[in-house]
């Protein structure tokens, strides 16, 4: 075959492109007639012009409305295009979106977000309590009633977050009465539901919750047993306990169970408190070793050890620790602490008033990392009020006047921790007088100074340091405004 040349420079008439494409054309195609089906065959055919198959109700609907026009024609689509998430119950369309919000705010990250820098978040997305949301419907409806709850959006999603917990509360009592009454997902629904009224403040009707999930627990052969099984149920389990004794003042309900718990799950970064710290071998832990009881001290050192930690994984100075575990250590200084005496002076054994003070300002510097669904610290009147009475007592009493240097060391920290975790602004009254006169004694007179202070008691400085300056920055304001005061 002839080769033909063809001058890409010149202008390429329609004669030029029929003899190119003629000569492209030759080959395995060669004399071969090309048919395609008439246009008006393809309109008949829907199925030849779709590119994906079309529901067949939607071909038995035109086949029904054949004779009708096309105005009348109606194509009843089977299923609309959403999110493609697929829940326990169908969700009106207006709803859906509380729903969406409700699943995106139970994968958020539950610690502090100051934290961020000192823990590895864990992968939420994967994690039991949103596989839930999808697969139960008594847990779907209570988390999208806590979540509602949460967010206090306007009134009529609070009707439905009303109707959520209704119906699971329905749904709960027929499934208490069944095979599935102790089973994780029926122990999971009523930890859920214990957070809905902690967060409304009925703490009673949410202990009932917690004393039913002990009752189960114990069915499942105690709590060590369902650490074993399902140790992620467990540890929520444990600290809705560990919460509620925070708040009503009673002992957990656990106890020495729960300790041995948190003990095998995970790796915690603290102990069971068998192994005492011997310190630092400065003047204040020498003080405080000789004055605490032995098991008030080793706590005293483990959460100093921990927030110490998180210090140096905040700074850089060590890798991040995991959140999982960080969260065990928590929960386990928390019930080795109220093992020792519960916040209800009543069921407690006595303790000197340097004790006191040093616990009730170990449970503030905790609560700091027990924050909320709503990543708030909930309020903690009882603790508020005995730690103040607390200090007051110590601040008064014959131990200040021995080693009252180191008992003012302690009453300054109690002030700027519990400043930062339980006091509130209605109690400045007391707070700034009694902050400006423990800072005097010390001769401190700027937070760098108070700063060097409280590096020897538990700790954190992306957590505390904020409040511990807006505190001390009042007492500084104060002494000016008073000195003016003078002058004028």
């Amino acid at each position: 075959m002839p080769f033909e040349f063809i001058d890409n420079n010149a202008p390429i008439d329609r004669a030029s492109r029929k003899r190119i494409r003629s000569r492209a054309a030759t080959g395995k195609n060669a004399n071969r007639t090309l048919v395609r089906a008439p246009k008006a065959h393809i309109l008949r055919n829907p199925a030849a012009s779709t590119p994906f198959k079309a529901p067949t109700s939607l071909h038995k609907t035109r086949e029904n409305q054949q004779n009708k026009g096309d105005d009348d024609l109606i194509v009843e689509i089977g299923r609309p295009v959403d999110d493609g998430l697929e829940f326990p119950i169908r969700v009106h369309p207006e709803s859906r979106y509380l729903v969406r919000e409700a699943l995106f705010f139970f994968t958020n990250i539950r610690h502090n977000p100051q934290l961020d820098g000192a823990l590895v978040n864990p992968d939420n997305m994967r994690s039991l309590w949103v596989r839930y949301f999808f697969q139960d419907e008594a847990y779907f409806h209570c988390s999208v009633a806590t979540s509602i709850l949460c967010s206090k959006n306007r009134v009529d999603e609070t009707a439905q977050g009303m109707r959520h917990i209704a119906h699971t509360y329905r749904i709960v009592q027929e499934r208490l009465h069944g095979k599935e009454a102790t089973s994780d997902m029926t122990i999971a629904i009523l930890i859920v539901m214990s957070q809905y009224d902690r967060l409304q403040g009925q703490y009673m009707r949410g202990f009932i919750h917690v004393q039913g999930l002990y009752r189960m627990a114990q069915l499942r052969g105690g709590v060590v047993k369902l650490s074993r099984e399902c140790w992620g149920i467990a540890q929520k389990l444990l600290r809705a306990d560990l919460e509620y004794a925070l708040q009503l003042g009673s002992k957990t309900l656990f106890g020495d169970d729960g300790i041995e718990a948190l003990c095998e799950m995970g790796f915690p970064y603290v102990g069971n408190g068998e192994q005492v710290d011997s310190g630092d071998g400065s003047e204040l832990d020498s003080f405080l070793k000789q004055t605490l009881r032995t098991e008030l001290w080793a706590v005293f050192a483990d959460m100093r050890r921990l927030g110490a930690m998180l210090n140096d994984a905040s700074a850089g100075r060590r890798r991040k620790l995991d959140g999982v575990d960080f969260h065990c250590s928590i929960l386990l200084l928390g019930y080795r602490i109220l093992k020792l005496n519960p916040l209800d002076e009543a069921l407690g054994t006595a303790m000197s008033d340097l004790e006191n003070v040093i616990q009730l300002g170990l449970l503030a510097f905790l609560v700091t990392f027990l924050t909320g669904l709503d990543h708030r610290i909930l309020d903690k009147p009882l603790l508020s009020r005995r730690l103040r009475l607390a200090i007051k007592m110590l601040s008064a009493s014959k131990d200040a006047g021995q080693q009252s240097q180191l008992v003012q060391r302690v009453i300054m920290w109690s002030l700027f921790v519990g400043s930062a975790a339980v006091f509130k602004c209605s109690e400045d009254d007391w707070l700034n007088p009694m902050t400006q006169a423990t800072m005097r004694t010390l001769g401190l007179y700027a937070w760098e100074d108070a700063k060097k202070v409280l590096t020897g008691f538990p700790w954190v400085d992306a957590l505390h340091d904020r409040a511990g300056i807006v505190l001390c920055s009042t007492q500084i304001l104060l002494k000016f405004s008073g000195a003016t005061d003078q002058f004028f």
